[in-house]
């Protein structure tokens, strides 16, 4: 398997890389041909939050439901030092209006964010990586990547997710107040 397959499939994602991909090695290769490059160790990792669907509506916080992308399609994130304020609100507008079309109708919350080195530092229990971080920048966002939930299993996927849930920061913050830090 070529590693630029990973970025080619563009549904199920994640379940594609855990039967081709699943120790991680295209981490360490550019997987798309509009990505500046391999996701680093020390990027921040930001990840839009959207209520109902995100939220835990009685305690503010974002809830496990915003994680459950890494298991088969892919958690869309976005790469911190390749966006801008001014394109991630271009991008939470165009998904407001399209989910509004469709009768989705949800609200923006704001932001979650980890550094890409404290989501590969989680481990299975037989010590390997739990998830792998693949740049899968498009050419209308290059600071676009996927986390993807290195296994398979239901019952043990279920456990490190809620690992991931810890590393990411727990109530939503706006966009400007991520970028001024």
């Amino acid at each position: 398997m070529s590693c630029s397959e990973i970025y080619t499939v563009t549904s199920n994602r994640c379940t594609f890389s855990q039967q081709n991909d699943p120790q991680c090695n295209c981490e360490t290769v550019s997987v798309s041909q509009y990505s500046p490059g391999v996701v680093e160790d020390n990027e921040i990792l930001i990840r839009q939050i959207y209520s109902p669907i995100h939220i835990d509506e009685e305690t503010g916080r974002v809830n496990t439901f915003a994680f459950t992308d890494v298991q088969d399609k892919g958690m869309s994130v976005n790469r911190k030092t390749y966006s801008s304020i001014e394109e991630l609100n271009k991008k939470v507008q165009y998904k407001l209006r399209s989910d509004e079309k469709r009768g989705k109708g949800k609200g923006f919350e704001g932001v979650i964010y980890a550094t890409c080195h404290d989501i590969r530092a989680i481990k299975t229990n037989d010590g390997l990586k739990a998830f792998c971080v693949y740049d899968t920048g498009n050419k209308n966002d290059i600071s676009h990547a996927d986390i993807c939930q290195a296994t398979s299993s239901r019952v043990y996927g279920s456990k490190i997710r809620l690992k991931l849930r810890e590393i990411f920061s727990e109530i939503p913050i706006q966009l400007d107040i991520l970028f001024t830090n």
